[in-house]
């Protein structure tokens, strides 16, 4: 559970204009916001304050309006105090309690009343302190998932790498991969009866970092940038597409003269669309200098029907973004 807290001063010029220039509109009403604020910490929630003015109904309402995060229809708790000052005088406009409120009005208070006393002024500076709680829930699940790897709580499975043993969960491994939920499926394979399985063609680090991805979601970084391929390869092998993705968008940040072929191998061997994509766009970005290039020979001899198909993607720039 975090807090976030805000304050804001908002300026509002020109208002018994705004007021007199009322009967010009059709509904004879119109509403005027402040510049949405909110904290970094938690982008998914802003505010602004608003004023609603309708002569009509002889409305004259300021109030507060959020924006996100879901809620139960549309209710929310926050709290918050809408108020300006005068010659050191505190007048409060609305002011929260303890009951839920509608976010799109907050506190909506309609100070008819007094008016003529607030279009006296050449500027009105509404101040408005906020705070509000939030919990994250997908970042709670992912610190749950993570201890539940690090603390092997009630591993049923062995992964055997190198000279490592790694427990880990039957049940988060077939979620994942289609491969392993083989594997498990069929009580006739020795990895569905002793309920091992042995990776004899990667890395602890590799494979280590796979898992991660399974718990979580995620995948660290450092990892990434020194075992992106052969997360990518073994991605590949247990059939886990999300993590391919994620590897095919680092690996497409990277390319340049020297991984150019590397890439083209992977792409032909693994079919790789976004890393493909990448490098008709470097190649597009690059042809003057790299088409004349030792590279770029080296790829036509090695993978002619591939360039053959990039090339004329890139002459005909039939690139989607």
């Amino acid at each position: 559970m975090n807090t976030i807290v805000c304050k804001v001063t908002w300026q509002v010029e020109n208002l018994r204009r705004i007021w007199e220039s009322l009967t010009s509109y059709p509904s004879h009403t119109t509403q005027i916001t402040s510049k949405r604020f909110g904290s970094s910490s938690f982008s998914k929630v802003v505010w602004e304050l608003c004023i609603e003015m309708n002569k009509h109904t002889d409305t004259f309402a300021i109030f507060l309006r959020q924006t996100g995060p879901n809620t139960i229809n549309g209710l929310v708790n926050t709290q918050y105090e809408i108020f300006t000052v005068k010659s050191k005088l505190r007048r409060v406009f609305a002011k929260s309690t303890n009951k839920f409120e509608n976010q799109e009005k907050l506190g909506y208070t309609n100070v008819y009343n007094i008016r003529n006393e607030i279009l006296e002024l050449s500027t009105l500076n509404i101040q408005c302190k906020v705070s509000t709680d939030w919990y994250n829930a997908i970042d709670n699940l992912k610190f749950t998932y993570r201890n539940m790897m690090e603390e092997e709580l009630f591993s049923d499975c062995v992964i055997k790498v190198a000279d490592m043993d790694i427990k880990t969960h039957r049940s988060i491994l077939a979620k994942n991969s289609k491969v392993f939920r083989k594997m498990f499926e069929q009580k006739e394979m020795i990895e569905g009866m002793n309920r091992e399985v042995t990776i004899p063609d990667f890395t602890p680090e590799v494979v280590q970092a796979m898992l991660e991805f399974f718990y979580t979601g995620e995948i660290n970084k450092n990892a990434m940038e020194r075992h992106v391929e052969d997360i990518f390869s073994i991605a590949h092998k247990y059939q886990v597409l999300p993590l391919k993705y994620e590897c095919e968008v680092f690996m497409t940040n990277l390319i340049d003269d020297n991984k150019i072929l590397k890439y083209f191998d992977m792409i032909n061997l693994y079919e790789a669309p976004t890393l493909e994509k990448g490098c008709k766009i470097y190649i597009r970005d690059n042809k003057e200098n790299f088409l004349k290039s030792k590279g770029w020979e080296e790829v036509e001899k090695t993978f002619p029907k591939l360039a053959i198909r990039i090339l004329k993607s890139v002459i005909c720039d039939n690139i989607c973004f």
